[in-house]
């Protein structure tokens, strides 16, 4: 499945990185030893990880006015329903213990990415039966078809690169975790 999702980058051309091209990726959205015990609340995680972060730049006023409604849109609880209802599409593990859940939100102004490592691996259904170790979330607004499949395909692409593999299972720290992944 990597293959596939990496075909649609190759497909569309050499481009600059979409995830170098702005700030989908916040340093508290990276979690280097997270500790769940099922997919489920991998999601759930994720969805306060997220939605904590629009939380935070609603009190900012200059920030409320980018996300007006955010508020009602980027709840914990409209997340996960949004990545439990893409899951039932499809499983979005790729296999080696990696996962992609994604999902497209009305109201987003413009993508979100966070990254998990799992402390222990989880039962993810994966192709290849792997368990998951490392999740990284993306969430786009409902209308950004392209976007969406460029960071995909990117995400994927990276993941495909053993050496890139090895450093994420070798980072010693969130911080180190999330220099890998804004560097993409």
């Amino acid at each position: 499945m990597i293959d596939s999702v990496s075909g649609v980058a190759q497909q569309s051309g050499p481009q600059t990185s979409p995830l170098a091209q702005s700030s989908f990726l916040k340093p508290e959205q990276v979690v280097s030893n997270l500790c769940v015990a099922s997919r489920k609340r991998l999601f759930e995680r994720f969805s306060e990880l997220i939605a904590s972060r629009f939380s935070d730049d609603l009190t900012d006023s200059e920030s409320a006015d980018t996300y007006e409604g955010a508020e009602e849109v980027l709840s914990a609880e409209s997340i996960f329903e949004t990545l439990h209802d893409r899951e039932r599409l499809g499983c979005t593990a790729l296999g080696k213990g990696i996962a992609l859940p994604h999902g497209r939100i009305a109201g987003l102004s413009a993508p979100v990415i966070a990254v998990a490592r799992l402390e222990k691996p989880i039962s993810y259904d994966a192709p290849d039966g792997v368990p998951v170790w490392i999740a990284v979330c993306l969430l786009v607004p409902s209308d950004a078809n392209d976007v969406h499949l460029q960071l995909l395909a990117s995400l994927a692409s990276r993941f495909s690169d053993d050496k890139f593999v090895h450093e994420v299972q070798a980072a010693d720290s969130d911080s180190d975790l999330y220099k890998l992944f804004a560097d993409l």
